[in-house]
């Protein structure tokens, strides 16, 4: 049987339902056999659910675990003497190679052959220009063309 309660109950159950919706629900439960039946339910399944707390031995240990391992990592690497001068000269060495390389400084690999006071917007605009110009060719009609065919098209519509 299903007289509506469902939802009712579960906020009943849970403390959640106002005064006045639980009294509605308490006077309901007294003529309802069925809404007693799933509110004993909820009472059964509740106590079984209910999250257990870790016995005290497991969780000293886990605790004692955690502090061991804590004690012996440390601060993180430690490096020595060795070790920052290697850094050090490698370090030394790739600055001394990049500043002798071949390249000048100014001109990159995308540009070469353009003004190298380009920036990449401007080198975009530049491309778009060149591959429209190249493309030009294909077509038979003009761009102009296309475009007094569009506002053609707009007026017809």
């Amino acid at each position: 049987m299903n007289c509506g309660y469902g939802e009712k109950l579960i906020l009943y159950f849970y403390g959640e339902a106002d005064a006045a919706l639980a009294a509605e629900v308490s006077a309901h439960l007294a003529g309802c056999p069925a809404c007693r039946g799933e509110l004993e339910a909820l009472r059964a399944v509740s106590g079984r659910l209910a999250p257990e707390a870790p016995r005290p031995e497991v969780l000293a240990s886990v605790m004692r675990t955690a502090r061991a391992l804590a004690g012996k990592r440390g601060r993180g690497p430690v490096f020595g003497w060795r070790e920052l001068l290697l850094s050090g000269a490698l370090a030394s060495v790739l600055a001394g190679l990049f500043a002798v390389s071949g390249r000048p400084s100014r001109e990159l690999a995308w540009n070469a052959g353009l003004d190298s006071r380009l920036d990449s917007v401007e080198y975009s605009v530049y491309q778009a220009q060149a591959d429209f110009t190249a493309s030009a060719g294909d077509w038979d009609y003009s761009y102009s063309e296309l475009e007094d065919e569009s506002l053609n098209v707009k007026d017809n519509v």
